[in-house]
């Protein structure tokens, strides 16, 4: 089992990121914790994409293992 506190679930680096967008988005944001928002954006967005690039791999491989274990038609 995988220490959630290291490795965030996807949908825990989204709601995250949805969040620093909505403070953004809010006038109201210190200017010092502006810069802090958007580095942290930014890594929590090069995270996800990451994420699911590795998903489509691991999909696209059962897609081929599943054609190449399906029988040959004539």
């Amino acid at each position: 089992m995988s220490d959630n506190s290291t490795n965030p679930t996807y949908e825990k680096q989204f709601a995250e990121l949805e969040a620093i967008v909505k403070r953004l988005d809010n006038a109201t944001t210190p200017i010092d914790e502006l810069a802090q928002n958007v580095k942290r954006g930014a890594s929590l967005i090069v995270a996800l994409n990451a994420k699911l690039n590795s998903v489509e791999t691991e999909v696209l491989d059962a897609f081929k293992a599943l054609e190449a274990a399906a029988p040959k038609s004539a």
